[in-house]
């Protein structure tokens, strides 16, 4: 190699060295950075024969395997925390049986003070104080049904703000792979930008799943695992709600969840409130109505005094169960209004019937009997409600109970699964693309040694050429 070639060589080599270097340098001031991927210098030989090295181009350390994996962990999480978070609000108010506020403790206490009834049919006390525990019983289900329909109301609104800040993102993304194709790929600048968009693609992957589609120019088109398309180039498939059947579409494309013959998004906050919405919810509610329809009907068909159209103890609102409108009984049961104190307040009903025309001999407790009985028959309860047909009203309030509670264990599980995945993903994607810096630091010595090195040859050289300049 002549002297001028090798001269040139160290001076690719210093060049070379000081990229390298500011790298490392890079790499160790964003250790801490959320999103920031490891960059590596890659060298290229300038060629043969004339020696020298430059830096190819910048490198992110990205691992797609483990990207997309994190990413579906991240969706499974987010979705099982939605669904918990708003489990665990209906339920804090739904209470367990033995507590005095749970609908099992305040039926146990209009059961008890029936029996007290049906003991002492004479005692004024023991009338009214049926009459009150129906009144807390039937209080408690329009409670639940009002708590119910605030948690849903909240649930909805925060599909809204999902969907809202969904697009944002996509919109976002869209403006990144603008930028990013500015930049020839390997550069830092394209880095840089290259990192914004996988932060961005992370935030999305936390409200739906996604699949990634990586172009050459470094941009990015976006998909459901599904294969719906969410971004393709500059195009945003915008993501709409429709609270009436609550379904989600992205452009003309059905992603709703769980929707039968429909590729639905899987994972992310948007997949579990949507199914807190048609599922999780209407079930509560079934649960919540054929429970009053049970009470409501319980009462008319022993209720010996009642004729047809008339209301028993417990009413749809003042009026007789009626079949075609079940649907929000819960929300509308009530005591009725002859036994009540703010109404006829002629607790004596309540022993010999809420159609008597007067009352009957205090002695008789038969009538009070045959409501008891009428408690032990089977509900019959819908499919839908997913507690057997067979369960008694006696039972009923503490089967609904332990199934919508059991919903909230088995949503806390789930999310104990999915955050112990997610954890141990994230933290291999982490050590995959993250900076150790004892490594940063040991390459920043052999960056050292070799720019000493190509200094060396430099100053080498350089002297060599002043001697043979001063012996011409």
């Amino acid at each position: 190699m002549s002297l001028s070639g090798a001269l040139n060589a160290a001076q690719s080599g210093l060049a070379a060295s000081q990229t390298m270097s500011q790298v490392a340098a890079e790499n160790i001031s964003n250790a801490m950075t959320p999103g920031y991927v490891r960059r590596n210098a890659a060298l290229v030989s300038i060629g043969i024969g004339q020696g020298g090295v430059v830096v190819g181009e910048i490198q992110r350390e990205v691992d797609a395997a483990l990207d997309r994996l994190a990413r579906i962990e991240q969706g499974k999480t987010a979705r099982h925390q939605a669904v918990l978070d708003a489990l665990q609000n209906y339920t804090s108010y739904l209470g367990q049986p033995g507590d005095a506020r749970s609908l099992p403790e305040k039926y146990s206490v209009f059961s008890s003070s029936l029996s007290t009834l049906a003991n002492q049919p004479a005692s004024l006390g023991a009338q009214k104080g049926a009459v009150l525990a129906a009144e807390e019983l039937a209080a408690t289900i329009r409670t639940l049904d009002g708590h119910l329909a605030g948690v849903r109301a909240d649930v909805d609104l925060e599909i809204r703000y999902d969907v809202a800040d969904l697009n944002e993102s996509l919109y976002d993304l869209a403006k990144l792979n603008e930028t990013v194709r500015t930049f020839r790929p390997g550069t830092p600048e394209h880095a840089q930008y290259s990192d914004l968009v996988d932060t961005k693609i992370d935030e999305i992957s936390a409200i739906v799943d996604v699949r990634v589609s990586k172009l050459s120019d470094g941009s990015v088109a976006l998909f459901t695992l599904t294969g719906a398309a969410l971004l393709e180039g500059n195009r945003v498939h915008d993501v709409k709600y429709f609270p009436g059947d609550g379904s989600l579409m992205a452009g003309e494309q059905d992603i709703t969840p769980g929707k039968s013959g429909v590729h639905g998004v899987e994972h992310g906050s948007l997949s579990g409130l949507l199914a807190l919405v048609r599922d999780v919810f209407p079930r509560f509610q079934d649960q919540l109505d054929e429970y009053a329809r049970g009470l409501i009907q319980s009462f008319e068909a022993s209720d010996a005094t009642l004729g047809p159209g008339q209301a028993g103890l417990f009413t749809d609102g003042g009026g007789p169960f009626d079949p075609s409108n079940a649907k929000g009984l819960a929300g509308r049961i009530e005591v009725n209004a002859a036994v009540r104190q703010d109404g006829g307040n002629e607790a004596w009903r309540i022993r010999d019937g809420l159609g008597a025309a007067s009352e009957g001999p205090a002695a008789d407790a038969s009538q009070v009997i045959s409501f008891l009985e009428a408690l032990d028959a089977p509900l019959g309860a819908g499919s839908a409600t997913g507690i057997a047909a067979s369960t008694s009203v006696a039972d009923f309030a503490s089967a609904l109970v332990a199934a919508q509670s059991a919903e909230r264990a088995n949503a806390e599980e789930r999310l104990n699964e999915a955050l112990t995945a997610s954890e141990v993903i994230t933290a291999a994607r982490q050590n995959a693309e993250g900076t150790n810096i004892d490594e940063e630091l040991s390459r920043l010595q052999l960056i050292e040694k070799s720019y000493a090195a190509n200094a060396k040859i430099l100053s080498a050289v350089s002297e060599m050429l002043d001697e043979l300049l001063a012996a011409v």
